[in-house]
């Protein structure tokens, strides 16, 4: 199938969008409501999974270029980034491999379809409503992708009509930052156009005192929807994500970076169009869902200013999803059914003649089933799922759940247990540098099974919320890279990984004017009793929020920890530890009226020389000014 014809129903939807301003939320929830617990939106208190959901409040609060530094502020998730701005970031959730986090945007997937992981280094939307971040193994759910978790990126919706805002910031290391975004919302539908750019000089990652490497982002968002009458609604979404990105290499294979002159430039866009629907059949309430996603990826690298190789990945997705609510008696029931396919189209080209170059095509088919039960104090929840895939043996995954309110405590405890699994990717499966890695096809996909017991507390007549979870894991056939041999290569591991840890959270209103909300987690990541690489022990945020209603002034302050932790130095192939770092991160704001605010933002402090991965150099202390327009 070609680029074109792929792009044929989601190009289509600017002009679909576009000229309608499109329908209002539904009236506010006294409770929140996730879509990750069920892959429909359900109230926080009827999820038995654990689930952390940053919406306006909380974002604003952090007010951080890029996610990962705002994600800091999640239990269980440890953020490893390889230099500066722009740099390859990857999160681990629990303990498990970056790519066994699956991250949907707008509910696109946007794990890239090479690696099977979602770079976060690239993430600097300033157009985000909500962020949902759900841990452990979620397969039964959405697929092969969320064996350790699920992060789900969507839009700010407009609340009450015409809606603009902009901003523009400047700072050190170069830094230039500039988005607005227009937005409208009336009884048919609604829609949400935004654009952001970032630039930064950036620092010389290697440390040697060469000359810096600087990144450029760009991003332009369209997201909407439109009634069509008789409970029938067409919504999408489409982003296209721009970026070159300067870095350092090992070109002498010595184990330690080269001031070189390097360049990845990528382009990725990432749409979806969703028809859905609603009605009654008795007392059986339907919703459908028919939807198309597609994620485009394509990626350049550069040597000196020469083109080094490219590889284009595209995965094309469609789902049909039915989820019916009845009532017996006191009891609710929901039960949702998922059909879905997804074909991945993959090219890697070097140059004529290389080794390297390779062209794949992947499909998979999968069938699912979640069930939720209400029994009002009591509920239940059982996800089952098959994956069918050319590849591999079929993968069957499952999960159930339980959730019980204590009235007398003002309390709720959880238990989960349940599985995943995950498909090797193109690199592990066929190789990309033949010359120093080869692919292994006889690859077996890594499973997961775990639990988790957590317990929920309301404070202070809902003023405090804490919550306390233990979690335990252990993964099979984990796929890691053989060093031992040359041309490296993947291999499954014949023993297994054991993860386990406590997480809490915690929010509370203090006063009126004063919030707080933040975590702590602990963590044991080993295989055959070796702690595994760059899983911190330790994990701790507590972010501080100042907002009077009727001062002109307003900040907050965000203090993040991050326990030592263990990676490789490819100098000796021996592991090395590397030193505990707390980054705090703050801004003080004047409104000078309304609709106008100026402001001072602070990253990194304490001036903190940390370092994520061994021998990528980090920045030191950055303040920049900024000013925000706000219209509604």
């Amino acid at each position: 199938m070609s680029k074109s014809v792929w792009l044929t129903p989601v190009l289509a939807l600017p002009s679909i969008l576009l000229p309608v301003p499109a329908l209002a939320q539904d009236a506010a929830s006294d409770d929140v409501v996730l879509v990750t617990a069920a892959r429909v939106g359900i109230v926080q208190s009827d999820a038995t999974s654990s689930i952390t959901r940053l919406g306006e409040a909380e974002l604003d609060a952090r007010d951080l270029p890029f996610l990962a530094d705002t994600l800091r502020s999640v239990p269980g998730l440890a953020i490893s980034r390889s230099g500066p701005a722009g740099s390859l970031t990857q999160i681990r959730a629990r303990g498990s491999e970056a790519n066994h986090v699956l991250v949907l945007i707008d509910g696109v997937e946007a794990n890239n379809p090479f690696t099977g992981e979602a770079d976060f280094a690239h993430f600097a939307f300033d157009d985000l409503g909500s962020v949902e971040v759900a841990r452990g193994e979620q397969s039964a759910l959405w697929g092969a992708d969320a064996i350790g978790g699920v992060i789900r990126l969507t839009t700010a919706r407009p609340e009450t009509g015409l809606e603009s805002s902009a901003r523009i910031e400047a700072g050190d290391f170069g830094t230039r930052q500039v988005s607005a975004r227009i937005a409208s919302t009336r009884e048919t539908g609604w829609f949400s156009l935004s654009g952001s750019q970032y630039a930064s000089n950036g620092i010389d990652v290697s440390g040697l005192g060469g000359e810096t490497d600087g990144y450029e982002n760009a991003s332009v968002n369209l997201a909407g929807a439109r009634d069509l009458g008789e409970g029938v609604r067409l919504e999408g979404s489409l982003r296209w994500l721009g970026y070159d990105s300067q870095y350092d290499s090992d070109t002498d294979y010595d184990g330690r970076l080269n001031d070189v002159d390097r360049l990845s430039r990528g382009r990725t866009v990432f749409a979806r169009t969703a028809l859905s629907a609603g009605h009654g059949v008795g007392s059986l309430a339907l919703e459908h869902e028919l939807a198309i996603q597609l994620t485009d990826d394509r990626t350049e690298t550069f040597a000196d200013a020469i083109s080094a190789g490219e590889a284009l990945g595209q995965r094309l997705q469609a789902h049909y999803q039915i989820t019916g609510r009845w009532q017996t008696g006191s009891f609710g029931h929901r039960l949702t059914g998922l059909v879905e396919q997804e074909q991945d189209r993959l090219k890697a080209f070097a140059g004529p003649g290389a080794g390297s170059n390779q062209s794949r095509q992947i499909e998979t088919r999968a069938i699912a089933l979640d069930y939720g039960l209400d029994l009002g104090a009591f509920d239940v929840t059982a996800s089952l799922r098959q994956d069918q895939h050319e590849l591999f043996e079929n993968a069957t995954t499952w999960r159930v759940g339980a959730g019980w309110d204590i009235a007398a405590l003002n309390g709720r405890v959880r238990v989960n247990w349940g599985d995943g699994v995950k498909n090797p990717g193109i690199y592990e499966l066929f190789g990309y540098f033949p010359a120093y890695f080869q692919g292994n096809p006889a690859l077996q996909p890594e499973r997961s099974r775990g639990w988790e017991i957590g317990w929920d507390q309301s404070l202070l007549d809902g003023k405090a919320f804490w919550s306390i979870v233990w979690f335990q894991s252990d993964l099979e056939d984990e796929i890691y890279t053989d060093f031992s041999a040359f041309p490296s290569t993947a291999l499954n591991a014949v023993t297994a990984s054991d993860r386990s840890g406590l997480e809490v959270s915690a929010s509370w209103g203090i006063a009126p004017d004063w919030s707080a909300f933040g975590s702590l987690t602990w963590l044991e990541s080993e295989e055959a009793g070796v702690t595994e690489l760059r899983r911190p022990e330790q994990l701790a945020s507590l972010t501080l929020d100042w907002h009077p209603r009727d001062g002109a002034w307003s900040g907050a302050v965000s203090i993040d920890h991050t326990g030592e932790q263990v990676d490789t130095d490819f100098a000796t192939y021996l592991p090395v530890t590397l030193d505990a770092y707390t980054l705090v991160s703050g801004q003080l704001r004047y409104a000078v009226d309304p609709r106008l605010d100026i402001y001072v933002r602070g990253e990194n402090l304490l001036d903190e020389e940390y370092q994520d991965v061994v021998g990528y150099h980090t920045p030191g202390r950055g303040l920049y000014l900024g000013l925000r327009l706000r219209n509604r």
